[in-house]
C-alpha cells in the first residue's frame, strides 16, 4: 500500500506489479482468519484506484505545462472515484486556485479539511481557503453591504430563560457561604459540567450558569479555536449580591463580573465571578432589587472569552485583542450596528491607527469607548472570512516563533496571503477599504469630483453621515417642558443630587469652582433619537478662570458612560445649550457644535434607561428652562459647508476634555 501522505505516485510497473500481488493473495482470501481479511479489507480500500495510477503522472505534467482545465478534469476524476485520495484532493486544490476557480477551490479546501489526516495538508488548505473567502469578502459588492440586521455567525442558539424562570432564578435559597478548597467562602450550591463548577445561591441558577458556560466553550472552540479541546474545570463564582461579591475578591463598584487569571492544575484561569442580583428604579424612581439578567446573558459570556483567551494564549495576548474578543462574542451587542456607526469616524479618518492600537499597553489613556468598538469591528472584519479565518489569526499571534514585536505583522500576512513587512499597515488599509464599501460607500466621490454637500445615502439614520441639525432642532413642533422646580425628575451620582437645588423654577448647582464634576440625570420617557434644550448662566467669578458645563450619557444603572460633551463658558451672560443624543451625543453652545462623541450603545437586553442624559459642571450654574423633544426626521435641507470653526452641518469632530 502507498502512504496516502505521500505525494509521489508509483511508477507503472509498481503498479502492476501491486495489482499481481493482490491476485495473489485473493487466491488465499478463504484461508486466513476473519481478523486479517478485515485488515486487508480497510488496506485496499484506502488505497488510491489502480486506474489513477498512471494519471497522477500526467496530471502533474499538465499542472508543470500550466494546462489547467485538463489537470483539473482528470483530477475531478480521480476524486469522484476515490473520496478519500488525500494527495489527489490536495493537486486538485492548487489547479484550481491557479486557474482562478475561486468556488470550486473553496470547496474543495473544506472537502480536504474533512479527510485529509496530513498537518502540512490541512494547514495549506486551512490558508487556501482563508484567503480565498478572505478576498471575495473584500471584493463582494452584496445587495445586503451596509444592512445592520444580518444574522451574525456568532449568534449561539442558548436555551430560552422565560418569564416563570428568570423569577425562580431570583431567589435567594441560601446566602450562608461555605469554605472551599479556592482559598474564599463560596456560595453553596453547585453544578458540575465537563468543564465548570457552578456555585450559586439558587440551586437552579448554578445548574443555568455552568450548562450555559458548556455550551459556550463549545461554540467558542469551534469557531475561534480549530476544535480544540480543553481540559479545564473552571469555578463559577455567582454571589448573591454586588457587595458579596466586591467582599470576596470581586472587582469594585460598577463591575458586573471579572476573570481571575492564575496559573493551576485545571488551566491558567483560577475562577470567574459573577453575582446575582442588582438593584434597579422602577418609574416612580423607587429603588427593587431583581435579577441581574446581564450578567448571565452577556457578561458571562464576556468574561468567559477572557478565560479561553487566557488558556490560549497564557499571558501575552495583547488588552485589544482581549476586549475585540469579548466585546465581539457578547450575546446582547448588534454588532454590524456598531460597525455601521463607527464607519464615519473611519472614513473621516478618527480611529486609532493598527500599529498603535495592537502595541497599546493596557487601556488608552483617552477614547476609551473607541478603543472597544474599533477593537470589535476588526474581529466583526476578520470574522466574516469564516471560523478558519478567526483559528488562523489567532494562532499566528500565539505562535513561539513570532517576536512580540513581529507577531501583528506575522499575523496580519498569513491572514491576507501578504508579505510580512509593513502587513499591519496593508492590514489597517484594506479594513478601512471594507468598512467604506459596505457601509459608506456613498461617502466616495467620484475621481475628479468635489465631496457633494449632502449625501444620499438612504433612509436609516446611521448612514446619513451629513445633515443639517439646527434646522432638524428649529423644525421640532412637540416639545415636552421639564419641570425645574420638582427635583423628582432628576438622580445624582452618589451625592451629587445634593449640589443641586431648586427655586423659583430654576436648578442651580453650587458646587465650588473646580471641585467637579456634579452629576444630575435627567428624566426623559421620550425614545432615541432625542434633543434636550436648555438655557444656562454661568454664576462664577471672572477671576475664577472660567466655567464648563456639557452633558453626559448615562447607563441603566445611572451611572456614568464616559460619553461626554462641554462647552466653556467665557462671559456670565445667558446662553442656550442644546444636547443630541441618537448615535452620537452632540452638544452645541447657541449656534456652534462644540463637541460630538460616539453614543453609548444599548444591548437588546438593556433595560428602558429612565434617565438617559445628565447634566455635567464643576461650575456654579444656574438652569432657568429645559425641555425635550423626540426626533422624528433629519432635515435634509441644504447647508452651508462648514468652516473651521462652524459645525452646523454633521461632522466627525471629537470633543476636547472639559477644562
Amino acid at each position: 500500500m502507498r502512504d496516502s501522505h505521500n505525494y509521489a505516485s508509483p511508477s507503472l510497473d509498481d503498479e502492476t506489479e501491486r495489482i499481481e500481488k493482490e491476485r495473489t493473495l485473493s487466491m488465499f482470501r478463504f484461508k486466513v482468519s476473519i481478523p486479517v481479511v478485515v485488515l486487508w479489507c480497510a488496506v485496499t480500500v484506502a488505497a488510491p484506484s489502480p486506474l489513477f495510477a498512471g494519471s497522477i503522472e500526467r496530471a502533474r505534467a499538465l499542472v508543470d505545462e500550466e494546462d489547467w482545465p485538463g489537470a483539473i478534469a482528470l483530477l475531478t476524476k480521480e476524486v469522484d472515484a476515490n473520496p478519500g485520495h488525500e494527495a489527489a484532493y490536495v493537486l486538485l486544490m492548487d489547479a484550481l486556485a491557479q486557474a482562478d476557480r475561486v468556488d470550486e477551490t473553496i470547496e474543495v479546501c473544506r472537502n480536504i479539511l474533512k479527510i485529509a489526516k496530513n498537518k502540512t495538508n490541512r494547514e495549506k488548505a486551512r490558508l487556501t481557503l482563508v484567503r480565498l473567502v478572505r478576498r471575495k469578502v473584500d471584493e463582494s459588492d452584496d445587495p445586503t453591504a451596509g444592512r445592520t440586521d444580518l444574522e451574525d455567525a456568532f449568534h449561539i442558539d442558548m436555551p430560552e430563560i422565560d418569564d416563570d424562570m428568570w423569577k425562580r432564578l431570583e431567589v435567594v435559597e441560601d446566602s450562608n457561604y461555605v469554605d472551599s478548597r479556592l482559598g474564599k467562602k463560596v456560595p453553596p450550591f453547585s453544578w458540575e459540567t465537563t468543564h465548570f463548577t457552578a456555585y450559586a445561591c439558587n440551586e437552579e441558577l448554578a445548574k443555568v450558569v455552568a450548562e450555559r458556560a458548556e455550551l459556550y466553550l463549545e461554540f467558542m472552540s469551534k469557531h475561534l479555536f480549530g476544535d480544540r479541546e480543553w481540559a479545564l474545570n473552571i469555578p463559577l463564582l455567582v454571589y448573591h449580591d454586588q457587595p458579596a461579591y466586591s467582599s470576596v475578591g470581586g472587582a469594585g463598584e460598577g463591575s458586573g463580573g471579572v476573570t481571575i487569571p492564575e496559573r493551576g492544575l485545571t488551566g491558567r484561569t483560577a475562577m470567574i465571578m459573577l453575582f446575582q442580583l442588582e438593584e434597579f428604579k422602577d418609574e416612580d424612581g423607587d429603588t427593587y432589587t431583581g435579577i441581574y439578567k446581564y450578567a448571565i446573558e452577556s457578561i458571562l459570556t464576556h468574561e468567559l472569552t477572557h478565560m479561553m483567551l487566557i488558556e490560549f494564549f497564557g499571558f501575552e495576548a495583547p488588552m485589544w485583542m482581549h476586549e475585540a474578543c469579548a466585546v465581539r462574542l457578547e450575546q446582547t451587542r448588534e454588532h454590524y450596528w456598531d460597525a455601521a456607526r463607527l464607519a464615519r469616524a473611519v472614513v473621516a479618518g478618527e480611529h486609532f491607527r493598527f500599529r498603535d492600537l495592537f502595541n497599546q499597553e493596557g487601556y488608552p489613556s483617552s477614547r476609551v469607548p473607541l478603543f472597544y468598538e474599533q477593537s470589535a469591528t476588526i474581529m466583526l472584519y476578520i470574522s466574516e472570512a469564516g471560523p478558519e479565518a478567526m483559528y488562523t489569526f489567532l494562532s499566528e499571534m500565539a505562535a513561539d516563533r513570532h517576536t512580540k514585536e513581529a507577531r501583528h505583522d506575522a499575523a496580519c500576512a498569513t491572514l491576507m496571503g501578504i508579505p510580512q513587512e509593513g502587513a499591519v499597515e496593508e492590514f489597517e488599509r484594506r479594513w478601512v477599504e471594507w468598512m467604506t464599501r459596505r457601509y459608506a460607500r456613498d461617502l466616495r466621490p467620484d475621481e475628479g469630483e468635489d465631496p457633494p454637500a449632502l449625501l444620499d445615502t438612504g433612509d436609516d439614520e446611521v448612514f446619513l453621515p451629513q445633515v443639517n441639525e439646527l434646522d432638524t432642532f428649529a423644525n421640532i413642533t412637540e416639545w415636552r417642558d421639564i419641570d425645574l422646580g420638582e427635583m423628582d425628575q432628576f438622580v445624582g451620582v452618589g451625592t451629587s443630587k445634593e449640589e443641586w437645588s431648586s427655586s423659583r423654577g430654576s436648578l442651580r448647582c453650587g458646587i465650588a469652582p473646580n471641585e467637579g464634576p456634579s452629576f444630575l440625570g435627567i428624566r426623559m420617557n421620550e425614545e432615541l433619537p432625542l434633543v434636550v434644550e436648555c438655557e444656562v448662566q454661568w454664576l462664577g467669578n471672572i477671576t475664577d478662570g472660567y466655567g464648563w458645563i456639557g452633558f453626559d450619557q448615562f447607563n441603566a444603572d445611572n451611572l456614568d458612560t464616559d460619553v461626554s460633551v462641554a462647552a466653556r463658558f467665557s462671559d456670565a451672560s445667558s446662553h442656550k445649550l442644546t444636547a443630541m443624543l441618537s448615535d452620537e451625543l452632540v452638544l452645541y453652545m447657541d449656534t456652534k457644535c462644540v463637541g460630538r462623541y460616539p453614543a453609548h450603545v444599548l444591548g437588546k437586553s438593556d433595560r428602558d434607561i429612565d434617565y438617559p442624559l445628565a447634566m455635567m459642571t464643576s461650575s456654579p450654574v444656574e438652569i432657568n428652562s429645559m425641555r425635550v423633544a423626540h426626533i422624528d426626521n433629519y432635515s435634509t435641507a441644504p447647508a452651508e459647508t462648514p468652516g473651521q470653526d462652524d459645525s452646523s452641518q454633521r461632522r466627525r469632530r471629537r470633543p476636547g476634555s472639559p477644562p
